[in-house]
Parts: structure tokens; sequence; C-alpha cells
């Protein structure tokens, strides 16, 4: 007899308890909201999250929830589109890329502001969190990029971690689950388009859609197992590995943190810009060319030499390595409309150089582009070369951060959007989310801030 796949991963749901859930996978989660935390704040901030905050806004609708970065309240379903529409606009967004793509900027924005509007503690959010993670990133773990697609199905871990804070039992939730299942995926013509953003907000939108249809008696068939081969086609599709070790390998924690506010196929790359730079104690001025050597033709959506506009510049190769190699990090300040023309940053996206793969390489996905390690060369003018090449990003799964690290990216993306003494206190309450009486004591420091 077959496993049902959807019947499994709702038991789960419903039946994990945060005594459940191991200490370092707690730990990781808290830390792993903290950086999304900051991004949805350095969302915020741009023209894109502003024009669109904008359009809710002037809705006037009911004042039920904050949102994350913004002075004025909305209805529960605006606030959760928002904060995943902010999570992802400075590119910021946490992914785990092995096959299919996961990650963080749908369950945990849309689970904070349904936590303050039902007014439940920190541990039971930390719990909701850990439970919707786990079930997105075991949803997605199949590649659909032969489609030109990203996160299918994106809205079952948000719906899954909406009914875990509301509490529904094994029908609703099971509900909840299908009705999350088919909706809008991330398409890759619209990489470096307010597109990009808009599609993943839709799945927070969906998951809490969702759950409060399933909440009053909706019905949805919860059959991953058929929906994704079908979608992908058998030979795709292996739907044990879903509940494959389910409760004792957490595949959540795989999921691999961003550095810099950029694609995260850079990111390698400039680690190893800035590791040359500092070991061989280069400046922008000894270089030459900083050559990118890419192994597989897909790699050529990030050769855009000439971006069109800020969006743009957070896929452009040429942008991010020059910007490594100027200023010896990659901040939000490189990805504004005034660096597009900027002429320090121009000259710094002149030195790069990208270095097609062959014409026998395999064609290759975004998340294959990481079965081999990346390669930069650096020529400097007085004629030495430092090459060096590096299989994984600091960040990831296997180069995983430190707490240090992770309060170390707080601040940077937070500095002047947060004052420095509510950019402590919500770090701490965050960190320690499992002690705080109401999500609302965190909310609150986000829509009261006086920098």
């Amino acid at each position: 007899m077959e496993k049902d796949i959807g019947a499994e991963l709702v038991e789960f749901a419903v039946r994990t308890k945060y005594e459940d859930i191991p200490k370092e996978i707690l730990e990781f989660t808290k830390c792993l909201t903290l950086k999304t935390v900051a991004g949805m704040l350095a969302g915020s901030t741009t023209p894109t999250a502003q024009k669109m905050a904008g359009i809710i806004r002037d809705r006037k609708l009911p004042e039920e929830c904050g949102v994350i970065g913004s002075d004025f309240k909305t209805s529960l379903w605006e606030a959760a589109f928002l904060n995943g529409y902010f999570a992802h606009a400075k590119e910021l967004e946490d992914d785990r890329y092995v096959h299919g793509v996961s990650w963080d900027i749908t369950v945990i924005p849309l689970l904070f502001p349904f936590a303050e509007k039902l007014g439940i503690s920190g541990k039971a959010l930390l719990e909701a969190l850990v439970v919707g993670l786990e079930v997105h990133t075991r949803t997605c773990l199949f590649s659909t990029q032969h489609l030109g697609l990203f996160v299918v199905p994106g809205a079952i871990g948000p719906a899954v971690g909406a009914a875990k804070v509301l509490g529904l039992g094994v029908k609703e939730t099971a509900a909840a689950f299908g009705l999350a299942m088919s909706g809008v995926p991330i398409s890759m013509v619209n990489f470096g388009t307010d597109a990009h953003f808009f599609e993943s907000a839709l799945q927070c939108l969906q998951g809490i859609m969702a759950t409060e249809m399933a909440k009053v008696g909706l019905s949805g068939n919860p059959d991953i197992a058929t929906y994704l081969t079908a979608y992908l086609g058998k030979e795709r599709v292996v739907p044990e590995e879903m509940v494959e070790d389910l409760g004792k390998r957490w595949v959540v924690q795989e999921i691999g943190i961003k550095k810099y506010p950029c694609c995260i196929a850079h990111h390698r790359q400039i680690d190893l810009v800035i590791e040359l730079r500092k070991k061989h104690n280069l400046s922008f001025e000894d270089v030459e060319v900083i050559e990118v050597h890419s192994r597989r033709k897909g790699d050529i959506r990030q050769n855009r030499p000439e971006p069109e506009g800020a969006n743009d510049l957070q896929f452009s190769i040429q942008h991010t390595l020059g910007i490594a190699m100027l200023d010896g990090d990659v901040g939000l300040e490189h990805f504004t409309p005034e660096a597009v023309f900027d002429s320090r940053l121009k000259e710094a996206r002149s030195k790069v150089k990208f270095i097609p793969a062959p014409d026998d390489s395999p064609n290759g996905t975004l998340g294959e582009s990481f079965d081999e390690p990346a390669c930069v060369v650096i020529k400097t003018k007085d004629g030495r070369t430092f090459t060096g090449e590096r299989k994984y990003a600091i960040g990831s799964f296997q180069e995983p951060l430190t707490l240090a690290q992770f309060r170390e990216l707080y601040y940077k993306f937070t500095r002047g959007i947060l004052s420095e003494e509510n950019i402590s206190k919500s770090a701490e309450k965050i960190l320690n989310l499992e002690s705080i009486d109401s999500v609302k004591e965190i909310m609150d420091i986000f829509s009261k801030d006086d920098k």
C-alpha cells in the first residue's frame, strides 16, 4: 500500500509540539527569524516596497495588525502580503538550493502578523515557525527549474504554519494544505523586476487565505504526491522523500543564509573576492581584472554588465564582485537607483569579466550551478594572478554562521532603520522568542521606532 504523503505531513504538523523539537533546530529557527526580520525591515525602505505599501494604506482597511517597517496597521491578509513583499525586496531571502528551492520569506512574514492578531506567545509562534518551515522545505524538495519556475508548491508551508498558530485539527489542516497546494510559482523571467517580489508575497497571501478558508469548513485535497507527479513528471518526483525521517531529520536547517542583498548565485564568488582581497592585501587600484568562470550555460543569467535599474543590480555579477573588491563587503547601500549611475561603481563593474561556460557544458539550473565549485581569478596590474575556488558559501548548511555572525547581520541590515536601542532590544526578544508572553512586544518595536 502506497504511503499517503500529504496525510503524514499533516499528522506531523498537528502532532508536533515545542517539546518534540530539538534544541539546535529551535536555535537555528530563531536565528533564521532574526535574519528574515532584518530583510523585512531593509526591504520596507525600498521604492518598490513603499509604492506597494501606499496602495494598501490608501485602501483604509481595518487596523488588525502591524506591518514590519511601516507606521500603519492594516487587515491581516494585507499585512501578511506586505511583509512577504518587503522580505524579498532587498533580495535578502534565505534559500535552500539542493534540487527544489525553498526559503524563509513566506512562512515567517505571514506568521508574525497572525501571531500578533491572535495574541499568542513567542513559544507558540516558535513552534509554528518550525513546523511551517519544515513542511515548506519538504514539499519543495523537487526541482521545477526545467519549467523556468521555482518554489513549487510555495504556499503549503505558510498555510500549515498558520494552521498551527490557529490550533486547527487534522481535518482542517489537511484542507488548508490542499487549498494552498496549487498557486503562484516564482518565474525565472521575472528575476530583476518587481514581479519577483509580488510572486513570493502572493504565496504568503494564499497561505493565510487557505487557512482561514479551512477554519470555516471549506475543503481541499492534500494529495501532494499526485499533484507533483502530474505537474513535474513521474521521473522527477520521489514522493517518499518528503516524509523520509520526518521528525528525526530536520530539513529546515539546510536553508542557507544570505549575507549580501543580491542573488544567491553570487555569494560564493563574493566570498572568494573578499577572501583573496584580504589574504593578499589587494586594493581596488591593484586590480586589472576579476574573472568569474562559469561552469554551466545557465550561469549566463548572471552576466549583466550594464544593469538597467536597482533590481537589476541584484542579479549583475559584474556589480556584486566589483563592489566586493572595491569596498570589501556588499551592503544595502550598493543597491539603490543612484548606484546604477554612480561613476565609482560603474568603474568597479568594468573590472569584472564573465567567462562563459564551454559550449559542451551542461545548461544547468540555478540549483545545479552549486554542484561544482565557483571559480574566481584576480589579475593585478603588476602581473600577479590569484585564483580561488569555493563549493559552499559562508552561511550555507555546510558552513553555518555562528550566533555572533547572525547578530552582526541583523545590525548590518537594520542600522539606520531602527535606533541602536531598538536593534538591540528586538534582537534579544527574537533570540529569546520562547520567553516572551506576546508577539505584540516585538511588533510594537517595529511600529514605534524613534531612531
